[in-house]
């Protein structure tokens, strides 16, 4: 037995085990990489192929090798910044993903940036390598000039080629993880509180239909067993409670999770807020629970700040509040605001989705997140939001009964979405819709101008021929000629052969009746049909 399982063995823990945190720009092949180790098939169940959550595996990569290794795969769309900074920051290792026929992309530099500003030690992994290896000088060159220093570029960061397709150069870097963790070692232990036999970090709480209240975490010292009590705190109150089955991500049961595995547990009462510290307790010690939560002033401070938030936004019923939203300052501005409830079935998607539409700007339009929560769609968001004048969205969740019923009764705007930036698209296209004139004219057709002739009762018929789209009775109409307007008026009828019709198509020939004669039109003039939208 080695030096440093001796020690950890003195800890109460197993050997310890590496963490390895993915991250990267979305698409990038990370999660089909973690398919290929581990041979599942993840991202096919993902809505998009695109990682949404996070989620935490421990596997022995080597069936013939000891060792094991966890790796946390985290999201790869931008609205989950936070997310892959936690994640991030809790690991030994980081591998940056970045795909061999897209090179470095906006994601790849907010990975770079939460590398440079933590302890973990990268490992550049370039994926995609079956659909061709001639970007990856580009790709060392790229990361050089934004601070990541590969090997063969001055750097001594190692830099591994895989195809998650074929299988290429994944031992490779299954053999480097174990590699820079020999050379590296782990990061710096603490020390346990007497009485304290693990400590963790929460990265996901989801509100299960079945299961409850189910906190996704990673152990960073010790260990947490069932039966012992799981301590975590929610704004002023710490809780207690006993731990009554952990689960893997692969749903099997685990008598107990050490430093380095990560986990399920279930039967929580509360969704544990996203980065927060859990402990497990050998028994229930209300002074040592407080001690370990203790806050710096300022940093409780700041809670405080966010708590009032928090408890301000989930009071959004309140008459005081909602008199806020239509006060005569706001209805006197020129500013229009959009407002949002938002639910989900996370807590890290809702927070991730709440920072990203809080960051669309669109000017003129104020958009505002004013409530939020875990869970299905209820009539209650729908009442709330009827006097608010809001939308509701939701986002891997479904409505309960009556919800569907109320919005159409009380014209209230309701949709649920399984992927996350289409959601966001939608908000940011209705924002943008807010701000444009409120009567917007849209080519809809036009056609040549081929006969003009007057009938016995003075009516002016223009023939046509249609060249693009559609010319439409009741629509408006400019002729054009040579780029000017000579003329306007709307559509009052249209005839092919003596026989009404309704629209003339490209190539149909027909005759158009304006509302108002134009006096000047010829033969070779355009006719250009236009459709107003609200």
């Amino acid at each position: 037995m080695s030096k440093k399982q001796k020690k950890a063995k003195e800890k109460g823990n197993q050997e310890q085990v590496p963490v390895v945190s993915i991250l990267g720009h979305v698409d990038h092949g990370k999660t089909t990489l973690l398919d290929n180790i581990r041979e599942s098939r993840v991202q096919a169940k993902e809505a998009g192929g695109i990682t949404q959550k996070i989620s935490v595996f421990t596997i022995k990569p080597d069936k013939d090798k000891e060792g094991l290794i966890t790796f946390i795969d985290t999201p790869g769309h931008e609205a989950f910044d936070l997310m892959r900074l936690r994640g991030g920051s809790i690991a030994d290792i980081v591998l940056l993903i970045v795909a061999a026929d897209d090179g470095v992309k906006p994601q790849t530099v907010e990975s770079i940036e939460i590398i440079k500003n933590s302890s973990v030690k990268p490992i550049v992994v370039v994926t995609k390598t079956d659909l061709g290896k001639e970007n990856i000088s580009k790709i060392k060159r790229d990361l050089s000039t934004r601070g990541l220093l590969v090997e063969g570029m001055g750097g001594n960061i190692p830099i591994i080629e895989v195809s998650a397709k074929t299988g290429e150069g994944v031992s490779e870097l299954l053999d480097m993880i174990n590699l820079v963790v020999e050379v590296e070692g782990f990061k710096k232990g603490i020390d346990l509180s007497e009485g304290t036999k693990g400590k963790g970090f929460v990265l996901e709480s989801v509100k299960d239909k079945f299961r409850g209240n189910v906190v996704t975490f990673v152990v960073v010292e010790g260990e947490f067993v069932v039966g012992s009590w799981f301590v975590y705190q929610m704004e002023d109150e710490i809780y207690f409670e006993k731990i009554k089955a952990f689960l893997t991500e692969e749903n099997s049961n685990m008598e107990n999770l050490s430093k380095g595995f990560g986990g399920k547990v279930i039967g929580i009462s509360k969704t544990v807020n996203l980065g927060k510290e859990v402990y497990c307790f050998s028994h229930k010690d209300e002074d040592l629970a407080k001690e370990l939560f203790k806050t710096e002033p300022e940093e409780e401070e700041q809670e405080v700040e966010e708590e009032e938030e928090v408890a301000e936004s989930e009071e959004i019923g309140q008459e005081e509040m909602l008199a806020d939203f239509f006060d005569e300052e706001k209805e006197e501005s020129e500013e229009k605001e959009f407002r949002v409830f938002i639910k989900s079935s996370s807590e890290g998607s809702l927070e991730a989705i709440k920072k990203s539409v809080e960051k669309i700007s669109v000017e003129g339009v104020n958009v505002k997140v004013i409530g939020t929560g875990i869970g299905n769609i209820t009539t209650r968001e729908v009442e709330l939001a009827s006097v608010a004048k809001a939308v509701v969205l939701g986002f891997e969740v479904s409505f309960e009964k009556g919800v569907e019923d109320l919005a159409k009764k009380n014209k209230v705007f309701v949709k649920t979405y399984d992927i996350i930036y289409k959601l966001i698209d939608e908000i940011e296209d209705a924002v943008k819709a807010l701000v444009t004139p409120e009567d917007v004219e849209e080519e809809i057709g036009n056609a040549e101008v081929r006969e003009v002739f007057v009938l016995s009762d003075g009516t002016q018929v223009i023939g046509c021929k249609g060249m693009e789209g559609v010319v439409r009775r009741g629509e408006k109409a400019y002729i054009v000629r040579e780029d000017d307007i000579i003329g306007e008026g709307k559509i009052t009828s249209m005839k092919h052969n003596k026989k009404d019709i309704k629209e003339g198509s490209k190539g149909s020939e027909f005759g158009v009746v304006l509302a108002k004669s134009v006096p000047n039109v010829e033969v070779g003039d355009t006719l250009y049909c236009f459709t107003i939208l609200k």
